[in-house]
């Protein structure tokens, strides 16, 4: 128990002196949500396999009326921006969402596939089902309750505000 707590005090520490103390100065992100694994991650602008990108208003609006809990930031808006593994359609690598989640060219993605109710019990409308030969999608394997591509459709490449690798994680 003594450990427990010790443990959530200093995970406390740290996430307030990168706060205040390192992420103005440094480019990097410290992620806490669960789409992807927690931890800190260095931000660049040449394309890396994590993208930063702001949403629109539209979907903003939809995240927040199914529970999703967004803190402020630099988009638009005045969000923060979502953090996602990014995959860029091509015709050699098409993606393609139906009911049974995302396939990345021939490759079947696991806990893609779309829920109809979210975590906070409010009903969701996945994104049309398809296949596409152009575009990015931000899918996210890791956690199946992730708000990502399969509610909201494709990223624009213009909402993309960075590019992210991870440097020092805290689950995998």
């Amino acid at each position: 128990m003594k450990a427990n707590i010790a443990g959530l005090v200093s995970a406390a520490l740290i996430a307030l002196a990168f706060s205040f103390l390192i992420a103005p100065i440094l480019p990097i992100r410290l992620n806490e949500t669960n789409s992807v694994p927690t931890g800190l991650y260095w931000i660049q602008k040449t394309p890396a396999p994590y993208a930063g990108f702001c949403l629109d208003e539209k979907t903003v609006e939809t995240a927040l009326q199914a529970g999703l809990q967004l803190s402020s930031g630099e988009c638009p808006d005045g969000r923060e921006t979502i953090l996602k593994i990014i995959f860029k359609a091509t015709p050699e690598q098409p993606i393609s969402f139906a009911e049974d989640g995302f396939m990345v060219g021939k490759t079947k993605m696991a806990n893609t596939a779309a829920k109809t109710v979210s975590r906070a019990g409010r009903p969701l409308q996945h994104a049309p089902y398809g296949q596409w030969t152009s575009g990015v999608f931000a899918i996210s394997t890791y956690n199946r309750d992730s708000w990502d591509s399969r509610y909201f459709g494709p990223v624009p490449e213009s909402s993309i505000r960075y590019y992210a690798k991870p440097f020092f994680l805290f689950s995998e």
